[in-house]
């Protein structure tokens, strides 16, 4: 497992960390980069570079704390690299915050840089051919993982971090935690070697340390310097910048001239250990440095300056702690043949050759499988390929290849999806059976669909770039422009008879108007011959209604005539009844 991780919601498909991977340790699923954790060198350069901070780093912040929280004895190494990174007017504002945090002891690493110089200066007299500098632990996942072969020319000697990790343990007591502070991400990695551990247990980056201070609400411009609790080192100051092993150990003038080279950016050691076998005789020092201008420009470093600026602050703290010795009277001596037991602890190491045998995964695909992959997208034959890059890789075969590893995707290709949604676009507007027009700031006509031209009897290419008021009322559209909200309804245009149900709206982006004009003359002439026949049916009706009333009013009135003269009769009836029954009587 890498100590880098992707944070997948806030990858957002740039592929730059793929393009900026020299050995391409990074898989594109489901659009989202993962870094293969075997394959990664832990150089840290993704993370410096993903624009969208998509890329976490392992922290041991949470942890220092707890060890310094828990009352464990603890210790800080500070890499050389430090004097370029804090931005403070004496150094030794540092030590005093780091005090303050809660550390026991504060030293520098420079102590263990100085006997991994001396070591490999031992080394390179002793041995028959170059020897590779084994101080990076980016260069040392390098050779272990894509270049096992070249393992035995890499110096088996721990890095200043791990020498000076066993000092500290043997100075102060297995017990004391020992917290490495520096540039690089890769350290963190190189902690967690079986080998390592017990040594080191926990790397902060200056990054994370800047952090650590902010949130105890310690602000080291603001104290007075403190002392570091050794002053061991006398040579090692400078090795954070191109050559600095070699200045350590110190090398001569004529070994430095003609048998060392340095080599510093990933990209400039991988060339160079391609060249490795016609090279090798011509020199027996080689320094290889995974960070361009050296550990001073370190992922994990906090600081805006310029790789000039933080190596003359480097060069200027290592002149500075020289001239103090020689001011206290302590001699600047060349260093001395070591005598055996001299060394103050064991710097010798092993290395493991973790070569995996296809590096991006998957058998080699064969010709046809990546000639039909290119098909995919797009590219039948070897013009079309445009080897641009966007994607991550150098060509557009690696791509294919990568692919069929199951390392990259399709859709990676950038000019294919591009014209794939282009050709969308236009599929779309082209079929499309409402007007579409694109109208510029100024009120220019830029496009017409097909639709559009039917509609407003023009043809695109004749009133492209033409004023929109020649074929269209630009009412509405000024409208839009000035307000810059959508406007949508019915709108008439007289000139062509035409009745439209609109929307018009800007687009800020590409400063453009885009209109959608939805022909509704039909249904507006058949909403018209409804309402007329609606119109005509309700005067029927009332017609109707009041013929209607008349008539009930009319035979309301003969029936109340016939019932009143129904009334008289049966009246005279009823009487006349009356008078016979009586007379009878």
């Amino acid at each position: 497992m890498s100590v880098v991780s992707t944070i997948e919601a806030s990858c957002r498909d740039c592929y730059k960390c793929v393009r900026h991977c020299p050995v391409k340790a990074i898989r594109v699923s489901n659009g989202h980069a993962e870094v293969i954790g075997d394959r990664c060198l832990e150089d840290g350069h993704c993370v410096a570079i993903c624009p969208q901070q998509a890329k976490r780093v392992e922290s041991d912040a949470g942890l220092v704390m707890e060890f310094i929280k828990s009352g464990a004895k603890t210790a800080a190494g500070i890499a050389p690299s430090f004097a370029a990174d804090l931005g403070l007017e004496d150094p030794g504002q540092l030590v005093t915050a780091l005090k303050k945090i809660g550390f026991a002891f504060v030293e520098e690493t420079a102590e263990g840089a100085e006997w991994v110089a001396k070591e490999h200066l031992r080394l390179v007299k002793e041995a028959t051919g170059p020897v590779i500098t084994s101080c990076c632990p980016v260069i040392v996942n390098l050779l272990e993982i894509y270049y096992p072969h070249l393992l035995p020319y890499l110096a088996p000697v721990v890095s200043p971090m791990t020498a000076h990790g066993r000092m500290m343990k043997k100075r102060h007591g297995k017990e004391t935690k020992v917290v490495f502070i520096g540039p690089c991400i890769a350290k963190k990695g190189e902690r967690r070697r079986e080998e390592n551990k017990g040594i080191i247990d926990a790397v902060l980056t200056f990054a994370e340390l800047n952090q650590v201070l902010s949130a105890e609400g310690i602000d080291p411009a603001l104290l007075e310097p403190g002392m570091f609790d050794r002053e061991e080192a006398k040579s090692a100051h400078a090795f954070a910048v191109p050559g600095g092993l070699a200045r350590s150990a110190p090398l001569s003038t004529d070994l430095l001239a003609e048998d060392v080279i340095t080599v510093d950016g990933l990209e400039e050691c991988l060339s160079f250990l391609e060249k490795f076998a016609e090279v090798k005789k011509d020199f027996r020092l080689i320094e290889l440095l995974a960070c361009r201008g050296g550990c001073v420009m370190g992922p994990g470093m906090k600081t805006g300056l310029s790789a000039y600026a933080r190596r003359n602050k480097v060069l200027d703290y290592a002149n500075n702690r020289r001239r103090g010795r020689e001011l206290t009277g302590e001699e600047e001596k060349t260093v001395p043949a070591m005598a055996e037991g001299a060394v103050p602890v064991d710097l010798y190491r092993e290395y493991t050759a973790r070569a995996v045998e296809d590096p991006e995964g998957g058998e080699q695909p064969s010709e046809e499988e990546i000639r039909r992959i290119l098909a995919r997208t797009g590219k039948l034959k070897p013009a079309d390929e445009l080897n641009c890059g966007a994607c991550g890789y150098n060509s557009c075969r690696d791509k294919a290849i990568a692919v069929a590893k199951g390392m990259a995707e399709i859709d990676m290709c950038i000019p294919y999806m591009r014209a794939k949604a282009e050709s969308r676009a236009d599929l779309i507007c082209r079929a499309a059976p409402n007007a579409i027009l694109v109208v510029s700031s100024d009120l220019k006509v830029l496009e017409l669909n097909p639709a559009a031209e039917k509609m407003l009897y023009c043809r695109n290419e004749e009133v492209k770039g033409k004023d929109l008021k020649s074929i269209l009322d630009p009412k509405a559209f000024a409208e839009v422009l000035r307000t810059k909200k959508m406007v949508t309804g019915e709108a008439f245009y007289p000139a062509y008879g035409l009745a439209v149900w609109q929307a018009i709206f800007y687009v800020e982006t590409e400063d453009v108007l885009i209109g959608i004009l939805i022909d509704i003359t039909n249904e507006k002439q058949q909403r018209e011959r409804l309402d007329m026949v609606t119109r005509e049916t309700l005067e029927k009706a009332r017609e109707v209604i009041d013929k209607q009333m008349r008539v009930a009013q009319e035979i309301a009135g003969l029936l109340g005539e016939t019932t009143a003269e129904t009334k008289v009769l049966l009246t005279k009836l009823i009487k006349l009844i009356v008078n016979e029954e009586g007379e009878e009587k």
